[in-house]
């Protein structure tokens, strides 16, 4: 007896096991690739939410009979079933839309897009050699001033002159730093291939499955429809 009972745990723990790795694993691959997704950022998420629904609906399915094998089902419980089950069913469409949505996405980083340019680069205003500093026209009637006004005159122009050559370096650097301003171009949005290659044939096997099993089931009540019409007519 003791014998045949540790079979039977160890077959179940194995069978447990087996059952929950694969929505394990949807919860360890959308927990590390999460934000290795920008084309489509809930495909990450949304591989994550259906391992661990999985494991719910397991659980709920499972626990009663390991725990209560005799105990009737409650309302609770079929509430329970009921609404989690549908609401795989939304997040399933949800996930399916995000994924068919881009695909097939780009899965290299850091790829520019040419369609996408960042025109935010540095424009430097436009040169203004405007100059404010006019020379006085001194008139020269007194020839005793000669000599002042020369000296003055002298001075202005040295100022002026260092002015202009100011304006002209900064003018220069402003030209330079703009011919050395290239476009920055936008990345193109890219998915990581591990998470998405995951998430596009989990869900397009999903669909395969049932598509055979609904042409499979409609196939078995048209040949019993057949089946029943021909035994009717024979016999009668």
């Amino acid at each position: 007896m003791a014998k045949d009972l540790g079979v039977y745990l160890c077959g179940l723990l194995c069978a447990s096991v087996f059952i929950a790795a694969f929505p394990v694993a949807q919860i360890t691959l959308g927990a590390v690739y999460m934000f290795e997704c920008p084309a489509a950022p809930g495909i990450p998420v949304y591989v994550m939410v259906c391992g661990i629904s999985a494991l719910l609906v397991i659980g709920l399915f499972a626990l009663p009979k390991l725990l209560c094998p005799a105990a009737p089902r409650n309302t609770l419980w079929t509430v329970c079933i009921i609404s989690l089950l549908l609401f795989v069913f939304i997040w399933f469409l949800y996930g399916s839309f995000q994924i068919y949505s881009v695909f097939p996405p780009n899965y290299e980083k850091n790829i520019p897009d040419p369609n996408r340019v960042n025109n935010s680069v540095y424009a430097p205003p436009a040169p203004d050699n405007k100059v404010d500093l006019p020379l006085e026209n001194q008139s020269l009637s007194n020839l005793n001033h000669t000599r002042i006004v020369y000296n003055n005159q002298t001075v202005r122009k040295l100022i002026q002159t260092l002015f202009l050559d100011n304006i002209s370096n900064k003018t220069n650097r402003q030209h330079l730093n703009a011919s050395q301003a290239q476009p920055v171009m936008a990345s193109v949005a890219y998915c990581d291939k591990t998470v998405y290659m995951f998430a596009f044939w989990t869900t397009t096997l999903v669909y395969v499955l049932v598509g055979n099993a609904l042409v499979i089931s409609f196939c078995l009540c048209g040949f019993m429809k057949i089946t029943d019409l021909l035994s009717n007519y024979l016999t009668a």
